[in-house]
């Protein structure tokens, strides 16, 4: 077999259809190369980013950090820094944000929201405890339109009502109190070795089926010594009545502190002159002025 020469190699290089060919698929791949760096298609799908309506797109953010917050309270999230813009959601109270940027006049900052997203959201500056420097920001500019907020219904005024027959009915004034009696011990004397005290009604009111009770204390009004009682009776304003008691009569002379109703059973005029003291024994009976207190039995 013979072995092509050197000489017939050269000559095949040097051919011009040879060489013409070689230039077309160089170019060929050149132009290939260069319409993919101009389409931007390195096998992820190409094309423009299509923006979520109502939420600021990313691109808004201006160069600057980004610094972090908490929601000071449960707050809107709108679509663009103002009240008259759409609301995205809810952050609540307490929900760590990511702050991108803010607003010209810095009462709105723009927010990751959803949080770890690449969408964006707005609230209030002074809804959001802020970590680090606000200065910091840069500045976005809302793109969408504000939503027009609907006007204040006008206040509904009610027509005025007509007053029920029982409104009208004037309320019936209070049944004035019945007229209470008083009770005061008038003297006493000696029956029978024991001690009887004369009780009279000198209120303006009538006692009517009640028991009058008479209790005997020392002069201190610490120790009962005796008690009697009468009734049920019935006294008119100036009627009197006798309550003879089982405290008897001392061989020495005694101090004593007599009360009528001590346990303020019987409502009355005047509570404060059902007491009376006196001095007993060795032949004497003297009534003295009334305590100053009222002793508890």
């Amino acid at each position: 077999m013979k072995i092509p020469s050197t000489q017939s190699s050269g000559s095949f290089l040097r051919s011009p259809i040879i060489l013409g060919g070689l230039v077309v698929v160089i170019v060929a791949l050149i132009a290939m190369l260069a319409l993919g760096v101009l389409t931007g298609d390195n096998g992820g799908g190409g094309g423009s980013a299509t923006k979520t309506p109502g939420t600021s797109s990313p691109k808004q953010t201006a160069s600057g950090d980004h610094l972090t917050g908490k929601a000071k309270s449960t707050v809107n999230v709108r679509s663009d820094p103002g009240n008259a813009f759409q609301a995205l959601g809810v952050l609540r109270k307490g929900a760590e944000v990511e702050i991108v940027a803010k607003s010209e006049d810095g009462e709105w900052l723009q927010i990751v929201y959803p949080s770890g997203s690449n969408l964006r959201g707005w609230v209030l500056a002074e809804s959001l405890e802020v970590s680090g420097d606000l200065s910091t920001l840069g500045v976005a500019t809302p793109e969408n339109i504000p939503v027009p907020v609907a006007p204040t219904s006008p206040a509904v005024t009610e027509p005025p009502t007509t007053p029920t027959p029982s409104e009208l009915t004037p309320t019936p004034s209070p049944t004035p109190l019945a007229p209470l009696p008083d009770l005061v011990i008038r003297g006493t004397v000696i029956a029978g070795g024991k001690l009887v005290a004369t009780v009279t009604n000198q209120g303006p009111g009538q006692l009517t089926s009640a028991t009058v009770v008479v209790s005997v204390f020392d002069l201190s009004g610490t120790g009962l010594l005796g008690s009697g009682s009468a009734g049920p009776i019935t006294l008119t304003p100036g009627a009197s009545i006798d309550v003879k008691t089982d405290y008897d009569i001392p061989t020495t002379q005694t101090q004593l502190l007599i009360i009528v109703d001590p346990q303020g059973a019987i409502p009355e005029a005047d509570d404060t002159n059902n007491r009376w003291t006196m001095a007993i024994g060795g032949g004497n009976v003297q009534p003295t002025k009334q305590p100053t207190q009222q002793p508890t039995p």
